[in-house]
């Protein structure tokens, strides 16, 4: 949740200068309808109203309609003020990401310490900002918001989660004799070319038939291997939660396509889920 303090108060700012508006727009509103309505309806014969007098309530109704705009505007400012703060924050969050992004060990250099310490921070970091997105309004700032956390997405994101080497892991993790891993390695690939899959979903393909073969399922297996893979799912890799945040856009996300390894490292069912 948005850790936001109530500002209600006994007596505030804003209560003040609604009581005031409501009872100068009152007496504004029934001189001038008075005024006007004496005019319409005669109600005192020996009275003399002149033009004068239907000119001053109609300005004194004015007046009041005046008072109301600026009490909605003010309103109007503190909302738009309290949104561009948010808005700030979560671009913030949006930079935050792409620093860690940056900092990921993918290709030869894959490191499952590196993976885990990048996974957990980046986990903790859009807890942060779908936060902050639900706080915002719905408005050109939001927009602008969606944009920007798009470009930290496909830019940065995706590339790495694509990046991520998992020979190079298994080398450095499991008890496997080179000859043995390479001899896998070379195995996995005849068979993935040889699937019959979408070019998207080969190197899914890849990374299934290496931590299938029976060499490498017997000595090393990541699932369970991973720091905070749900919850990283769940805010990056589910289709239904990034709707939003995939607005205006025809793309769509499959985890198996984005991040073959982590789906591979079976991340819980309510992960993938649609949340309603």
């Amino acid at each position: 949740m948005l850790f936001e303090k109530s500002n209600i108060k006994p007596v505030s700012l804003d209560l003040v200068g609604l009581v005031c508006i409501v009872i100068m727009t009152t007496a504004y509103i029934t001189y001038g309808a008075c005024v006007i309505s004496g005019i319409v309806n005669g109600y005192d014969s020996n009275a003399k109203i002149t033009f004068l007098d239907l000119i001053n309530g109609i300005a004194q109704i004015a007046t009041a309609l005046a008072f109301i705009l600026a009490y909605a505007q003010f309103r109007k400012s503190r909302i738009q003020q309290r949104q561009t703060i948010i808005a700030t924050e979560a671009k913030s969050q949006l930079e935050k990401m792409v620093s860690v992004i940056n900092e990921m060990e993918v290709g030869q250099k894959s490191d499952l310490k590196n993976l885990n310490k990048s996974i957990t921070l980046l986990s903790n970091l859009a807890t942060n900002f779908y936060e902050l997105l639900e706080a915002m309004n719905e408005d050109i700032q939001k927009g602008i918001v969606r944009m920007q956390w798009q470009d930290m997405y496909f830019n940065y994101l995706s590339h790495a989660l694509g990046d991520i080497d998992p020979v190079s892991i298994l080398k450095r993790e499991a008890s496997i004799d080179e000859a043995v891993l390479e001899k896998a390695v070379s195995e996995a690939k005849s068979e993935a070319e040889a699937d019959n899959s979408l070019p998207v979903f080969k190197n899914y393909v890849f990374v299934e038939k290496l931590l299938n073969h029976s060499d490498i399922k017997e000595a090393y297996s990541f699932v369970g291997k991973i720091d905070s893979l749900d919850m990283f799912v769940w805010h990056y890799l589910n289709a239904h939660n990034l709707n939003d945040l995939l607005y205006g856009l025809l793309s769509s996300i499959d985890i198996r396509a984005s991040a073959p390894l982590l789906a591979l490292s079976e991340p819980s069912d309510w992960a993938l889920k649609n949340p309603t």
